[in-house]
C-alpha cells in the first residue's frame, strides 16, 4: 500500500534490518525460542556496509520525534560508524549512551531533591525504567528527564527564600525542551513553580522570569522543530528496495480512528468522559500496573508475582516517609493533584482521539510506563513525614531501615535479572 511506501522513515543499510531478523529468532510471543549465543557473535562482526548490497526503506513513527531527543546515541553511533563496527555493536553504543545520561539525570535529580529522594530512587529504578533506559528510544530520557524537573521545581519550593541558583536556569529549560519535544503531555510538570509562596508574577521576582524564560524556549524549540517537519519532503520509497521487515499486512482498526469525529463525540457527551475512564480502568487497570512496574521484551515477559504486589506498597512507604515541602499542605497537595491530573488527563486524552476508534467506551494503546514521568507529584501528595511506630536500637537493623529501598531495589533488580535470562537465553 502507497501509505507504507510514503512517511516517517529513513533509508538504512540491508545489514540493519537484515542483524534485527538473525539476533530476534521469532523471540516475541514465543517464550520456547531462545536467544543464540553464536548468532550474536556472528553478527558482531558483520560490516555495516556490505558491498553490493542494496539500502532499504524503513516506515517508522519514532522518526517524528525531534533529533535533538537521540543525540547522545547519535553522537556515539557516529564514533562506532568511524571505526567500520557492526549494526550489532552500533546498537549497543548508542543503549550505554542512553543509560549513561539517564543515569545522569537521576543522580542529579536526587541531588537535588528536597524531600522524595526515596520515591525518586524507586521510580528511577524500576525494572520498566530501567528496562527502557538503555533502549534506543526516548522513553528513558524522558522519564529522566520529567525526574529531573519535578525535583528542581521541589527545590525551588522548598529553598524559595534563598535566590534562585544557575543550575535552575540550565535545568529548567533544557528538561522541558526534551519534555515538550518527546511527549508534551508532560510539560504540565512546569506548572510546580507555583509552590513557591513568593507572588509569580511579579516583575521583580526572579520565578517569573525563570518561569517565562523556560516555557518561552521550549515553545520556541517545539514550533522549530514542527515547521522543519512540515517543510521536509516526505521519504519516497518507490524508487528503493523496500524493508518488508516492517511491512504491515493489515490495518483493520485504521477507518475505525478519527480525532475529528471523536472530539465532537466528546463536546456532544460530556457525561460519557466519566463512564470512559471508569470502564477502562475496570478493563485495563490490571494492564497498566504491570506495565507500569515492569512488563519486559514485546510486553510478553511479566516478572514474579511478588514484585507486582510489593513495589506499590514500596512507593507510598517512600512518600508517607517524605517530609512536606511547605507548611501550607492544603494547597501544596492540591497543586501537586493538579498537575498530575493534568498530566494524566492529557495521556487519555490523547490516546482516545488517536488511538481508540469513535464513540468506544475503552481508551485504547495506553501502556502503564506513560505513567511513570508524571507519577512523582502523586505520590508526593502522601508526603507527612510519617514515622513508623516500631523503635529499633539495634545499630545494624537501625542501618538496614536507614536503606531498605537500596536493599528491596537490588532484590527486585536481581530477580528481574534472572527472569529475562531464563525467558530469553
Amino acid at each position: 500500500p502507497p501509505k507504507y511506501l510514503t512517511g516517517k522513515g529513513g533509508v538504512v543499510p540491508v545489514s540493519i534490518p537484515y542483524t534485527a531478523r538473525n539476533v530476534n529468532h521469532k523471540l516475541p510471543f514465543h517464550p520456547e525460542n531462545k536467544q543464540q549465543l553464536s548468532d550474536l557473535k556472528k553478527m558482531l562482526t558483520l560490516p555495516l556496509h556490505m558491498q553490493g548490497q542494496p539500502e532499504v526503506f524503513i516506515n517508522t513513527s519514532a522518526a517524528g520525534y525531534a533529533p535533538l531527543l537521540y543525540l547522545p546515541a547519535a553522537l556515539t553511533i557516529a564514533i562506532g560508524k568511524t571505526l567500520n563496527l557492526s549494526p550489532l555493536w552500533l546498537m549497543y553504543l548508542g543503549r550505554m549512551a542512553n543509560l549513561l545520561i539517564f543515569l545522569g539525570l537521576i543522580y542529579w535529580a536526587l541531588k537535588i531533591a528536597p524531600t522524595g529522594k526515596n520515591v525518586i530512587f524507586l521510580l528511577a529504578l524500576m525494572p520498566m525504567s530501567l528496562f527502557l533506559a538503555p533502549s534506543l528510544s526516548i522513553d528513558g530520557i524522558t522519564i529522566a528527564a520529567a525526574l529531573l524537573l519535578t525535583a528542581v521545581l521541589l527545590e525551588i519550593g522548598k529553598t524559595e527564600p534563598q535566590p534562585l541558583k544557575f543550575r535552575h536556569w540550565i535545568i529548567m529549560p533544557v528538561t522541558l525542551i526534551i519534555l515538550i519535544l518527546g511527549k508534551i503531555v508532560y510539560t504540565p510538570l512546569i506548572l510546580l513553580i507555583f509552590l513557591t509562596p513568593k507572588t509569580l508574577f511579579n516583575l521583580k521576582n526572579k520565578h517569573f522570569y525563570l518561569f517565562l524564560t523556560s516555557l518561552a524556549v521550549a515553545g520556541l524549540s517545539y514550533f522549530a522543530w514542527h515547521l522543519l517537519k512540515n517543510l521536509n519532503e516526505p521519504v519516497m520509497a518507490a524508487a528503493i528496495t523496500f524493508d518488508f521487515t516492517s511491512f504491515q499486512a493489515s490495518d483493520k482498526l485504521l477507518p475505525l480512528l478519527d480525532s475529528k469525529k471523536q472530539l465532537d463525540f466528546l463536546f456532544h457527551n460530556p457525561g460519557a468522559i466519566s463512564t470512559i475512564i471508569y470502564r477502562t480502568m475496570q478493563d485495563q487497570g490490571q494492564y497498566y500496573i504491570g506495565s507500569f512496574i515492569g512488563l519486559l521484551g514485546w510486553l510478553d515477559t511479566n516478572l514474579p508475582s511478588w514484585i507486582y504486589l510489593s513495589f506499590p506498597l514500596a512507593l507510598i512507604t517512600a512518600a508517607l516517609n517524605s517530609q512536606p515541602l511547605t507548611n501550607r499542605l492544603l494547597f501544596e497537595k492540591n497543586l501537586l493533584t493538579f498537575v498530575w491530573s493534568l498530566c494524566t488527563g492529557a495521556i487519555l486524552l490523547g490516546f482516545y482521539l488517536l488511538s481508540t476508534p469513535v464513540a468506544n467506551t475503552i481508551i485504547g494503546g495506553i501502556q502503564g510506563r506513560y505513567f511513570i514521568p508524571a507519577a512523582l507529584p502523586l505520590l508526593l501528595t502522601l508526603s507527612f513525614d510519617y514515622n513508623f511506630p516500631v523503635k529499633i536500637r539495634h545499630p545494624g537493623l537501625i542501618k538496614v531501615m536507614n536503606n531498605w529501598a537500596s536493599l528491596y531495589t537490588s532484590m527486585v533488580l536481581l530477580t528481574t535479572t534472572y527472569t529475562l535470562w531464563v525467558r530469553y537465553y
